[in-house]
């Protein structure tokens, strides 16, 4: 959901009269488009259609009974987005599939969150601009609060660093890949920035909680939090995209997955292939993008 924000707000420049219903699976889609004023409703299919069928059933006939200006497909390989697509009432459709080959010249088109934006632009002949961030918009009442627990973390005072060290399936790294990190990072970092690791709603630590932490099961009130750090670094996933669009500099770590397909991109972030950069050269990219924020 959180990869749809930058095609909402291209929407926003181009149709700022227009509602946009989001047709998704899972329930976060109105955690994430909270505050945007140019978001209309979601439509939320069921990740159990076997157990919660009535429901499924429900959600595919609200999309397939609406009518609308124009549907987007965001996901090219989606099976249920096509289908959405093909049977929904509407005057222009965009499938994501007819415009690979005018999109495909641009270098970073196969990114999620680009991908889809690309293929609007491409339908309609809008001229290529900047794509928007992925990004949350925060109340102010939510800024507040996240500077608040901020603060409190902040034992020295110092700005925090923010490590994320869960991750689903092998996209995970254990605790023996990530001791030796953070030694590195601690003696090369820890004069002039506090360590601290960011836990999943699993509450798993692979530091089996033995260095600060911060534990939430608000999603919002997480990136309100990472918002304020002067780094964030964990691997791909989706914390890995929260902290992206909170604005903090985000560097993803990538071993499995493709980085040209999920890596954070903006306000200094970029990625890690951990299976071609030796400890010493991950130091040296934190210092980077570190140096750049000061």
């Amino acid at each position: 959901m959180l990869l749809v924000t930058p095609l909402v707000q291209e929407l926003k420049k181009d149709f700022p009269q227009a509602k946009i219903d989001v047709f998704a699976k899972g329930k976060l889609v109105d955690v994430v488009f909270e505050n945007y004023d140019n978001y209309g409703t979601s439509i939320k299919l069921s990740r159990k259609p076997a157990k919660e069928l009535l429901e499924y059933l429900k959600s595919w006939t609200k999309i397939l009974a609406g009518k609308y200006d124009l549907v987007i497909n965001v996901d090219a390989a989606s099976k249920s987005g096509k289908l959405a697509t093909k049977y929904t009432k509407s005057k222009h459709k965009i499938f994501g599939v007819d415009e690979l080959a005018k999109i495909s010249q641009y270098s970073d088109y196969r990114h999620l969150a680009k991908y889809p934006v690309y293929a609007y632009w491409s339908h309609f002949n809008i001229p290529v601009r900047e794509i928007s961030p992925i990004r949350l918009k925060f109340s102010a009442e939510e800024r507040v609060k996240g500077q608040q627990i901020y603060a409190s973390l902040q034992g020295s005072q110092k700005p925090l660093i923010c490590l994320f060290t869960y991750a689903t399936n092998q996209k995970i790294y254990d605790s023996s890949w990530w001791d030796p990190f953070y030694e590195a990072l601690a003696e090369r970092f820890s004069s002039e920035y506090e360590i601290i690791e960011v836990l999943p709603v699993e509450n798993i630590s692979q530091f089996d909680h033995k260095i600060k932490h911060y534990y939430s099961k608000d999603v919002r009130e997480i990136a309100s939090v990472l918002e304020n750090a002067a780094l964030f670094i964990g691997a791909d996933s989706g914390m890995m995209h929260l902290a992206v669009s909170s604005g903090v500099p985000t560097i993803g770590l990538f071993k499995i997955t493709k980085p040209e397909k999920y890596e954070p991109y903006g306000g200094n972030s970029g990625f890690i292939d951990t299976t071609k950069t030796s400890l010493p050269e991950m130091i040296r990219q934190i210092e980077s993008v570190l140096s750049s924020k000061k």
